[in-house]
């Protein structure tokens, strides 16, 4: 007898075969689903290097002033954007793509989050502008310094490749063509 999936383990399973899973089930595109997997990964690198470096500067710093959240934001980026500049360095020449791809999949993951949020925030009681600014300190404006610190590296690093490309094979090109003659 097969167990009844919940509503949240029946809407992973949509997305899931929407996104990656063609009719047969079979993925679509390893690149789709791995730079996932990594771009949640990153996510979940960012959301501890954030916690930490909050717990470190409230031990230093116990007064929090705007120098603080911005020295913690600016901890954020550049330390959680380490593992995913990395990955761009070590992966080899066609799979570089995917990690400027995962810092694509965190930047939708954020914007997901937006509808979320305006639901979450106590409008009626009047307290919306105010959850909704709490949500861009604590969410939005690391999320969005971390994308930006580690995705524009990743960008270059896969531009250099491409660059590489693109010159042998107008290398190639140049090269006169024996058989066709």
């Amino acid at each position: 007898m097969a167990k009844k999936q919940s509503k949240l383990e029946t809407k992973f399973n949509e997305f899931s075969r929407v996104a990656f899973l063609d009719e047969t089930g079979k993925p679509k595109s390893a690149a789709w689903l791995y730079s996932f997997l990594i771009g949640l990964l990153l996510a979940i690198v960012y959301a501890a290097v954030f916690i930490g470096s909050g717990l470190l500067f409230g031990r230093w710093f116990p007064e929090p002033t705007l120098w603080v959240i911005l020295l913690q934001y600016l901890a954020t980026a550049v330390i959680g954007s380490v593992p995913g500049i990395l990955l761009a360095v070590l992966l080899q020449e066609e799979h570089k793509a995917l990690a400027y791809y995962a810092y694509i999949w965190i930047a939708i993951l954020v914007l997901l989050t937006l509808p979320a949020t305006l639901l979450m925030s106590d409008w009626k009681n009047g307290y919306g502008w105010t959850d909704m600014w709490m949500f861009c300190i604590y969410l939005f404006f690391p999320a969005i310094l971390s994308i930006l610190a580690g995705g524009i590296p990743a960008r270059l690093l896969w531009n250099k490749e491409l660059e590489k490309k693109r010159a042998a094979e107008r290398k190639a090109k140049s090269r006169p063509s024996y058989y066709n003659t």
